[in-house]
């Protein structure tokens, strides 16, 4: 009886064909019957893609991303409140589909918990959302006024997690970009890098300790300062860019399993 309750919820919130041979039954109860319902709260999701603003142009030769359709985009933000004006960002992203993510909430939400609670599938909806957008920035600045409201400090990304420029002739005290220090970050090298990177990985800020304790086994250092190794980059890629082909992304089932 709850395995029938349960491909009951799932039909009210999915339509579409599963991918792939070793989907559970009810996930495939899930996507034959309602997946355009979940692809559009997905929409929802990706429509606060700020970044996505306009788009220069894409390639699939990005050393690392080879093979992969990575798009570079030029954004704005607001007025900055101590520049008195928009800031200019330029970043390459690789972000997923509104039907892509929402396979990959799916079978998150499942794997972690074993079950199909609508709850917890708009839990991790909402979370991405506010966190990420679902936005994966391949490499470039990312702003964000988390701090101050309105003073958009910037980020510099590298697959999908911060990381710190050592040349600090690429750096800026007053945290405005140059459009010259703009493109340098678009093309950073991890040894153009200081040797920690940061704690959280894009698209659902899963950190280190979350991916241990969902099965990781590379060694990607610790959340802890001194120890966020930029292994975690590396590993990053590789498990983005399996997700990218695939209706699982282990990333946000860590996340999943250590939050849901």
């Amino acid at each position: 009886m709850k395995r029938f309750c349960l491909i009951l919820l799932a039909t009210a919130l999915l339509a579409g064909c599963a991918r792939g041979p070793k989907l559970d039954p009810i996930v495939q109860a899930y996507y034959r019957d309602s997946l355009a319902s979940l692809t559009a709260r997905c929409e929802k999701v990706l429509a606060a893609a700020y970044m996505a603003e306009n788009l220069l142009g894409e390639r699939d030769d990005l050393p690392g991303w080879e093979g992969y359709p990575v798009q570079l985009w030029e954004y704005h933000t607001g007025e900055d409140i101590y520049l008195h004006a928009p800031k200019r960002g330029l970043v390459y992203m690789l972000n997923p589909s509104p039907e892509q993510l929402a396979k990959w909430v799916v079978n998150a939400v499942f794997d972690a918990t074993g079950e199909l609670d609508p709850a917890k599938i708009e839990q991790t909806c909402s979370f991405i959302q506010w966190q990420s957008g679902a936005q994966f920035p391949v490499s470039g600045v990312v702003y964000e006024d988390m701090y101050t409201a309105g003073f958009y400090e910037p980020y510099v990304f590298k697959d999908g997690v911060t990381v710190y420029v050592a040349d600090s002739t690429y750096l800026t005290r007053d945290k405005h970009p140059t459009d010259e220090m703009l493109e340098y970050y678009l093309s950073l090298k991890n040894d153009q890098l200081k040797p920690n990177t940061g704690r959280y990985a894009r698209i659902s800020s899963t950190t280190r300790e979350m991916y241990y304790a969902a099965g990781g086994t590379a060694d990607v250092g610790h959340s802890d300062d001194g120890q966020r190794s930029q292994a975690w980059l590396g590993e990053v890629c590789r498990l983005y860019r399996e997700a990218w082909n695939s209706d699982r992304n282990f990333l946000i089932y860590a996340w999943a399993k250590a939050n849901l």
